[in-house]
């Protein structure tokens, strides 16, 4: 089943969050970051269903995965015949357990 791919807003202004940062370091770990988001939401598309949903009983219709060698997260959801991603976190932020943070 092909699946229609979605970024919210939310994730868009966290990917470019971590590029900024990444960018103010060294502009090859913003190129490489991009590079491991890109296989990521890749092979989300292909196959959503593969990948655990968060462990929290609020948020358990929403699916993720790690990025290989950056300490980012791509949270998502399949809704019909989509797949949103709503946010990239910074694993140190601890994003399940903050108020207010994932957004339906």
């Amino acid at each position: 089943m092909g699946y229609k791919f979605e970024v919210t807003i939310e994730a868009e202004i966290d990917t470019q969050e971590a590029i900024d940062y990444y960018s103010a370091i060294n502009g090859s770990l913003a190129e490489r970051l991009l590079d491991d988001l890109a296989l990521v939401f890749s092979k989300v598309a292909a196959n959503p269903q593969f990948y655990k949903y968060i462990p929290k009983k609020r948020h358990g219709k929403y699916r993720y995965t790690k990025l290989k060698t950056f300490p980012y997260v791509v949270v998502y959801r399949v809704e019909d015949t989509s797949v949103v991603i709503y946010r990239v976190f910074n694993t140190h932020r601890k994003p399940w357990y903050e108020q207010g943070k994932m957004k339906k």
